[in-house]
């Protein structure tokens, strides 16, 4: 059981958005399997207003996103004493990449915990290994926990986001949108958002997320146009106390779900079965095209996108609508 490995632990887990937030879990169980354990998470400074303040986690140990660049080696040298100055007891590799492996070997851990499928020769950092469970993608973070004889709740995010704090936005009335994301074959086609909002009068609106930017407009004074404009902390307040939220394959859909909003996320290229959100109220919308998941960025068919393009505004109008409105969250 490693009883002295329940010390100090560190959880590497630096990237993405929405990995990280199905990650939560592992801390949260660590946390309530070991109440007096010290429990730290290493991540990229993009995301460290995610975890602060977390329950489960005692303190953050914060990196650049390009740590590894030549000009940073110097600093990087001075970080990599202090992490080892911080001597935990056990560290567990959630990353299962070369650079976390070796920042998990780096930290001078005694035992230092990861999968056995984790790529780019990571495992040779590690003393102990973890067989990859089946499918969704959160299970491999979960069967930490498992390792250690600790039953996993998937739903244990325990996220915490300030008071809603935004004009005009009514607790447990609006849907968001968020239309973005790096792949254009996660898009659902923007006139759709529009034709949708066009079709519910009724029902405010709020957009959020960065570029690519694309016009929606509103002719009933129903779209609140928040993107690039929230803070994470704000994010997560709008997110939580929405009536529903529909997105993209996104970070913004996984902590949706995990905040416990009703989330509908829609799925193209990439394959719900693997990563879709996780929470007590998903819906995965996708249509099923003969060459989805394709796992690829850009459509070769001769008509693109029928994954996405055969959802149509009205399907996502009538799951939206059947969702009733929620009392404002506490």
């Amino acid at each position: 059981m490693h009883a002295a490995a329940k010390k100090k632990i560190l959880i590497v887990k630096p990237s993405s958005f929405g990995d990280i937030v199905q990650a939560l879990p592992v801390a949260v169980g660590l946390r309530q399997a070991w109440p007096d354990a010290e429990i730290g998470w290493l991540t990229f400074d993009l995301y460290e207003p995610l975890l602060r303040d977390h329950h489960a986690i005692d303190r953050l140990i914060v990196l650049p996103k390009k740590f590894m660049k030549p000009g940073n080696w110097p600093r990087l040298w001075r970080w990599v004493e202090q992490l080892r100055a911080e001597k935990f007891d056990m560290v567990l590799d959630l990353q299962g990449l070369f650079r976390s492996g070796l920042l998990t070997w780096l930290s001078g851990a005694p035992v230092r915990v990861g999968l056995a499928t984790a790529r780019e020769g990571s495992t040779f950092f590690y003393t102990e290994t973890i067989l990859e469970p089946p499918p969704p993608a959160q299970e491999k973070y979960l069967e930490f926990l498992r390792h250690f004889g600790i039953p996993p709740d998937p739903f244990a995010f325990a996220l915490n986001p300030p008071p809603l704090a935004i004009a005009g936005l009514e607790a447990g009335r609006y849907v968001v949108l968020h239309p973005h994301s790096r792949w254009r074959t996660k898009l659902w086609p923007w006139r759709y958002y529009q034709t949708l909002i066009d079709s519910m009068p009724e029902i405010p609106f709020a957009v959020i997320g960065e570029g690519p930017w694309f016009p929606l407009y509103s002719s009933t004074g129903n779209l609140h146009d928040l993107r690039g404009r929230l803070p994470l902390p704000q994010l997560m307040a709008v997110l939580k106390n929405a009536r529903a939220v529909l997105s993209t394959d996104s970070g913004p859909a996984h902590l949706a779900a995990a905040l416990g909003t009703p989330t509908v996320a829609l799925f193209g290229a990439t394959d719900w079965r693997k990563t879709r959100p996780i929470g007590p109220h998903v819906q995965v919308e996708t249509f099923h095209t003969p060459c989805a998941p394709c796992m690829r960025r850009t459509c070769p068919q001769a008509i693109p996108m029928g994954c996405l393009t055969e959802i149509t505004p009205a399907r996502v109008a009538g799951l939206l609508k059947a969702i009733p409105e929620r009392v404002a969250a506490p």
